[in-house]
Parts: structure tokens; sequence; C-alpha cells
């Protein structure tokens, strides 16, 4: 009690002058109309500031929260497709006389729509025009032509090139393209509407195309699209090789290649 009567005395005139002020403030908006309005209105602006902040620092949190559980959704999902992509890494196939050259992508797709990629080696390691082309054991493109020390490349980012694939390893078989747009997506054409397809199905190559072997990852359904009253259906599918950040490549090779694609060229003799 003795400190408490001694800071008393010690704050007695601010103390004072706060009691009066108060009284004062009290009697002049009891009689005052002007004072007391513009009492209400400065409260009421003050009111509305600290309310208005409080809503945006809840908006910031509640964002906050929402950006840390689309961040653990994507670090999951990278984890799923990192799983994918070691699961199917395609090895060589001596049974079907399949084997890979290695090599290394120098110049990769950079979004244009019809872009080239450049990699080594060329004729001096053995490349050659028409092969196959892998990244991360996932289908990349094919050498479209060969200098001395390199080759060029049209990958699957390419808007004028298509590829023969199989929605899983026994399902029909469509064209796989890429319209110039969002590099993260290949589109599926010409896929009727009966089909059944769903997002997560893998796409496979269908070997047709003599550039790969059957069953090579190409990449995963993203989204199907049924339109009414059409035929076929839209397919966006999500590749399984990394093309930004590609750096590592492995060329396919076939023992007979050269009798395969001149089989496939020949004009039928009547």
């Amino acid at each position: 009690m003795r400190n408490l009567w001694l800071l008393l005395q010690r704050n007695a005139f601010t103390l004072a002058f706060i009691a009066l002020m108060a009284v004062s403030l009290s009697v002049l908006l009891r009689n005052d109309g002007a004072a007391r309005s513009s009492w209400f209105k400065q409260t009421g602006a003050i009111s509305y500031m600290i309310d208005h902040q409080r809503h945006g620092w809840s908006n910031y949190l509640r964002l906050a929260e929402q950006n840390a559980e689309l961040a653990e959704e994507n670090a999951e999902l990278r984890s799923r497709l990192l799983s994918m992509d070691m699961a199917t890494e395609w090895v060589e196939d001596t049974v079907r006389h399949w084997t890979v050259r290695s090599g290394m992508l120098i110049k990769g797709p950079d979004g244009k729509p019809r872009s080239p990629s450049i990699a080594t080696p060329g004729l001096d390691g053995g490349i050659e025009a028409g092969m196959g082309v892998l990244s991360g054991g996932a289908a990349f493109g094919t050498v479209e032509e060969v200098g001395e020390a390199h080759c060029r490349i049209l990958t699957l980012m390419h808007s004028g090139t298509s590829w023969s694939c199989r929605i899983g390893r026994h399902g029909p078989v469509a064209s796989l393209g890429w319209d110039g747009m969002d590099m993260g997506l290949l589109q599926l054409r010409d896929v009727p509407r009966h089909v059944q397809a769903q997002r997560g199905d893998s796409i496979f190559t269908s070997g047709y195309d003599l550039r790969f072997p059957a069953d090579v990852m190409m990449g995963t359904v993203f989204d199907v699209d049924r339109h009414t009253g059409a035929d076929f259906m839209s397919v966006s599918v999500v590749p399984a090789a990394d093309f930004k950040s590609s750096r590592h490549l492995d060329f396919l090779v076939h023992q007979a290649d050269s009798e395969r694609t001149a089989l496939s060229s020949t004009e039928l003799q009547p």
C-alpha cells in the first residue's frame, strides 16, 4: 500500500489532468451536438480502420496457410512423378535388338513451337537420322539431322511432329503432339469418345513408328474432356521427360534399322 500511495503522489498532477479531461469531454459531448457528432465520426473512422486492418491480417494469415498446403501438395506430386520416372526407366532390350548410345544435350526446347534441340555426338559417335532419343528412360524426341560432331533433335515439344503412342500397355493407339502453347502439356489426337481414359493413366510408345520400341514411357494423362456431340475427346498429357532440365540422353539403335527403313519405304511392285 505504501508503494501504491507513493506512486499516486508522484503522478498526482498527471492523474488529475486525465480525470479533468475526461470530465470536460463528457460534459462537452452531453451538451454540444456538433462535438458529439464529430466524436462519433472520429471514433467510427478509427473503428473502421482497425477492423479493416484486422480483416487484412486475417486474409494474409489464411493465404499463408493455403500457400503452405499448395506447397505440400506440389512436393507430393513431384515425389510421385519422380517415383514413377524411376520405376519406368527403360533399359536395353537385347531380345528385340534395341541398344543405346549415350549423348549430351547442348540446347534444349525453349518454349517456341518449332524450336529444335542440339546434342552430341554426331556422325563421329555413330548417330544417324531417325534414331529415337530418351531422357531418363522416357521418350524425348528423334534425330532429324546429323553433323560431324553434333545432331539436331526434334523433341516431343515441337509442334510439327506427332508420335504413335498407346493409352496403357494394351490400350488403343493414338497420335501424340504438342499445340505449341504449354510446355507442361502434350495433347492426344483423334481419341474416340468411347475409349476408357482417365487422369493418371500412363501413355507408352506403340512401337509402330520404328523410332522407339513398344512400352517406352511418354507421359501421364492429366485431363480428359469429352465434348458433347463430338466423336472425339480431348486428352492432355504430362510428359514423362523433363525438357527443362534434361542433360544426359540415350540414342536408341536397332541392329536392323537399315533393313526396316528400306522395307518401310519401298513401294510395292505390281
